[in-house]
């Protein structure tokens, strides 16, 4: 029976768990994926490329959503048994309050393996591959180019324009106009065309063609035309590329390792240390908060007693303690970039939380833990003494 029960409450948490889940990644995805759309439609990429930046992005926003949509998960479910007086049968067949939250411990478990992989590996390896295509993206000049039957402006003083594109990646009707020297602007035309990437960079090859070129200092309306025709010419477009690789991981793109042990050449690591290694320690205790805000929501609604009137009012005291908990938590981190001392309350903070709501779930109540103190320490002895 035990076992049919575990399995019944497992998945009565874990669909509504996925469910949020979902629908908070997906909310967080689509605002990250917002930021990165104009740089995508400028740089004129394709919707396959938007989608597969957006997926690199993911892990950071399931990462973010894990803890909160299990704590909404298991307020709806709680309050659902609780609503159709599944738990009071439950509890009158002799079950306990532990043999209940023992498949919400399993869902849990789950929850933290994943959070720990996120933190360790897909997360970091995200930001790192996310951060390699922008670079490339806004390095392709080629790609903002080459636009067919349209006019680009790629830099000030650049104007380039392609009549068509064949299927095979030629160019027909090129025309380059250069006038970022103002008084000696230089046209190339050519009838086609093949953009080509070499090691320095892009270039552009045209083919049958002429360049026209100002040559004297007074300017094109009063200075004679030169004009060189050409079978074979070679543009080279990595010059209007003013993007450079940033070799510097920040604390979002490192791996473990490399957040508490930076390498002594890494020069940000070295310059940041403290900030890293506090990140190091967020992300280690992001794994408890998973279980931090199962336990507020199991000691909010396990514990209560019948009310025809519902249980508003400890779910908002469940949300709010939720909330406060994960804000100190924040400004914990923010603490401990600049002291080190700080990084013990990281860990205290999420497991204290966990004690208390344990202790709640046992039935622990002020008046109890007055008798207790009171019967079995030393304390209570003595006042027992002074006050018989």
């Amino acid at each position: 029976m035990l076992l049919v029960l575990t399995r019944y409450l497992f998945w009565q948490t874990a669909v509504p768990f996925v469910l949020a889940t979902a629908v908070l990644t997906g909310i967080i995805w689509l605002t990250q994926a917002l930021k990165m759309l104009d740089l995508l439609i400028t740089q004129g990429q394709t919707l396959a490329t938007f989608f597969q930046l957006s997926m690199l992005a993911l892990p950071s926003a399931v990462n973010t959503v894990l803890p909160i949509s299990l704590f909404c998960a298991l307020i709806y479910t709680l309050n659902k048994l609780i609503s159709d007086s599944e738990l009071v049968v439950i509890f009158s067949a002799g079950v306990s309050r532990w043999a209940v939250t023992l498949p919400i411990m399993l869902l849990v478990g789950l929850t933290m393996i994943v959070v720990f992989v996120l933190n360790a590996y897909l997360m970091p390896a995200g930001m790192r591959e996310l951060r390699t295509r922008l670079f490339e993206i806004r390095g392709d000049i080629a790609t903002s180019l080459v636009r067919e039957g349209a006019f680009t402006n790629p830099v000030s003083g650049l104007t380039v324009y392609v009549r068509s594109r064949t299927p095979s990646g030629s160019i027909r009707g090129i025309l380059v106009h250069d006038e970022r020297v103002r008084t000696k602007p230089v046209t190339y035309m050519a009838e086609s065309g093949e953009l080509v990437r070499t090691n320095n960079g892009p270039r552009l090859v045209m083919y049958n063609g002429n360049i026209e070129r100002v040559t004297d200092e007074h300017g094109p309306a009063q200075s004679p035309v030169s004009i060189l025709y050409f079978d074979k010419y070679t543009y080279d477009l990595s010059q209007y590329s003013n993007v450079h690789q940033v070799t510097e991981y920040e604390s979002r793109e490192r791996f473990l390792p490399e957040l508490f042990n930076p390498a002594s050449n890494d020069a940000y690591g070295q310059q940041y240390k403290i900030r890293l290694r506090a990140e190091g320690h967020d992300r280690l205790v992001a794994v408890i908060y998973p279980l931090m805000f199962a336990m507020i929501a199991l000691a909010c609604l396990l514990p209560a007693p019948f009310n025809r009137r519902g249980y508003t009012v400890r779910i908002v005291a469940g949300t709010f303690i939720a909330i406060l908990a994960r804000v100190i938590g924040f400004g914990l981190i923010n603490l401990a970039a600049t002291r080190p001392a700080a990084i013990l309350l990281i860990y205290f903070l999420p497991l204290g939380v966990c004690a208390i709501s344990g202790a709640l779930i046992a039935g622990v109540t002020l008046e109890n833990s007055r008798r207790w103190i009171m019967r079995s320490t030393p304390i209570g002895s003595l006042v027992r003494r002074a006050f018989p």
